[in-house]
């Protein structure tokens, strides 16, 4: 490693805890993306900070929430651009096993993140020489940008967001034509399922909880949004607040969910082997579901999200939409936009929430 590099590294290993408060740039404005004389692009992202990058970005880190960036950057035609592993956590097992077969370099990258605490190991990052990092973390991207890499902050907090990171990442990328082919799906996508679900009785409307059975928990904001989009009444939608929200068996209880919702296969299973769940309707009439994973985890924040909205709405209302309406436009959205042929196999791995 050569002197300059030792000295960012030095800055960046001492560099203190910035504050974490959001700019408020992005709050009605869209994307500040210049170029000069074709050398460099000046971005704004969605913290506010303006960041200098070259016309051309040809290496890009991804860092913390990584298939949910690596989702973005597949859509956009950019996946091969990306210079990183996937972290331990999402290699351990086989459930991320599509980010690879989207992107087959990735197996070979180096990883700049570790198991426990995932904390980037930051020589590797620096040998590395990415031209952009993208980041969903504002305390780690202060951090970087006070040791000079050129980092963007994206987040994902409601629906609302979806355009805006697309529109930044298309202008920073220099793949602006393609994050408004993205966003046009998206409208479009939505309009149909909202079409499709006109006319639907509030009644009619199952009660759905999508949540962890290990913690009590449930990532609020985006969680509400796609049940709601797909025809069921989520039940934490009353609460307060954003980011994760907790509750008790009680509460649980007193929601009896109509349907239930969560990440795996192995917590189904554990919700009809835990007794305190067996008094909830959902339990008793079999309504207990693994939501899907594809490039990421369908419930959550993934590029994914217009499947998974579809795939919600088959499962509470399936005499509206038939599976094979859901398989085909899973076909057509991962040759559209991951440049994949989903096969038959990886479809059922996807719809069955990683199960074989």
């Amino acid at each position: 490693m050569n002197t300059g590099w030792k000295a960012r590294l030095r800055t960046l290993l001492a560099a203190c805890a910035w504050s974490a408060g959001i700019g408020a740039a992005w709050a009605e404005m869209p994307p500040d993306c210049s170029a000069d004389a074709g050398q460099t692009r000046t971005v704004t992202d969605m913290a506010g900070r303006s960041v200098a990058l070259p016309a051309r970005v040809e290496r890009i880190a991804t860092v913390g929430s990584v298939p949910v960036i690596n989702g973005y950057l597949f859509a956009l035609g950019a996946g091969d651009r990306i210079v990183n592993g996937l972290p331990p956590r999402f290699t351990q097992s086989d459930r991320w096993r599509l980010q690879t077969a989207i992107a087959p370099h990735l197996a070979a990258r180096p990883l700049l993140q570790g198991q426990a605490s995932g904390e980037v190991n930051l020589e590797t990052l620096l040998g590395l020489a990415p031209d952009l990092v993208i980041t969903m973390d504002l305390l780690r991207a202060r951090a970087l940008e006070a040791a000079r890499i050129p980092v963007l902050f994206i987040e994902w907090r409601d629906a609302a967001d979806i355009e805006k990171s697309m529109r930044l990442l298309g202008c920073a990328l220099d793949r602006r034509p393609q994050s408004e082919e993205y966003l046009r799906y998206f409208d479009d996508t939505m309009g149909r399922i909202r079409q499709t679900l006109a006319g639907i009785a509030q009644a009619d409307r199952p009660k759905v909880l999508y949540f962890s059975p290990n913690t009590m928990a449930t990532p609020l904001i985006i969680a509400n949004w796609w049940i709601e989009q797909a025809g069921g009444v989520s039940v934490t939608a009353g609460l307060g607040g954003e980011g994760t929200v907790h509750y008790t068996h009680e509460q649980l209880l007193l929601w009896d969910p109509d349907v239930l919702l969560v990440n795996s296969p192995e917590q189904v299973a554990a919700i009809h082997r835990d007794e305190r769940f067996a008094r909830l309707g959902a339990v008793r009439h079999g309504r207990v579901h693994a939501t899907p994973i594809g490039a990421h985890a369908w419930g959550q924040r993934t590029i994914e999200q217009p499947l998974t909205v579809l795939w919600a709405a088959s499962l509470l209302h399936p005499g509206r939409f038939e599976r094979a309406e859901l398989e085909n436009e899973m076909r057509s959205f991962y040759r559209r936009f991951f440049q994949y042929e989903i096969s038959d196999e990886d479809i059922h791995w996807v719809l069955s929430g990683g199960s074989r």
